[in-house]
């Protein structure tokens, strides 16, 4: 019969196995804790080349998108040319359009394209012109805006009420289209509502 106490020889029981503790066991621990680190290493690589690759192909949509003009700068570009109607500055007028604006009275009063006309349209103002802007809107999205308006000469009974319709490009004007109505000069009494007769209201309806 087999003897029940083990006999060592070199490190080894004589069954074959390592003892607990032994060169051999360390050996495979330090395997294994090797293997666990090239792995995280791994993985660690993996997640950051997937990040800059999202990075990568998220930035040129962004950087190649022009950042379109808000409602802040529409408003710049209205008061300018407010400012230069008013001043009869005709450099500083053009500078709020496009070289191709296109500027219309519809259905078919008036209609202006381009710098060149333009220049000729601004340097007509005579000294006592005057533009306001009552209200503006704008519409970051398409680009639109809309100005409520009165314009004429100072001193003057009557002058031009209306609204502009004007669209933006790259920060100017490319498009300027307005509907006026010629009234009293004051804008207060040209939009006020008592001591007017109508032309129409709801008894002609009748």
């Amino acid at each position: 019969m087999p003897n029940d106490e083990m006999h060592l020889t070199s490190g080894r029981s004589t069954t074959g196995r390592p003892l607990a503790g032994e060169p051999g066991v360390g050996r495979s621990l330090r395997r294994l804790r090797d293997a666990d680190l090239r792995v995280a290493r791994e993985v660690q690589t993996v997640m950051t080349i997937l990040g800059l690759s999202i990075l990568f192909l998220l930035l040129p949509s962004h950087a190649a998108a022009p950042r379109e003009p808000r409602a802040t700068e529409f408003e710049s570009v209205m008061a300018t040319l407010a400012e230069a109607w008013s001043k009869q500055d005709t450099k500083l007028a053009l500078s709020s359009f496009t070289a191709d604006a296109l500027y219309i009275q519809p259905p078919d009063l008036q209609m202006y394209r381009g710098t060149a006309e333009l220049e000729k349209l601004f340097a007509a103002l005579r000294p006592g012109t005057f533009m306001k802007f009552h209200n503006l809107a704008f519409d970051a999205g398409t680009q639109v805006g809309f100005g409520e308006f009165s314009f004429g000469r100072a001193g003057a009974a009557k002058a031009d009420h209306g609204v502009v319709v004007v669209t933006l490009r790259g920060g100017r004007i490319s498009l300027w289209r307005e509907y006026f109505q010629a009234g009293p000069s004051s804008f207060s009494d040209f939009v006020k509502v008592e001591g007017k007769t109508w032309k129409w209201t709801v008894t002609d309806l009748q």
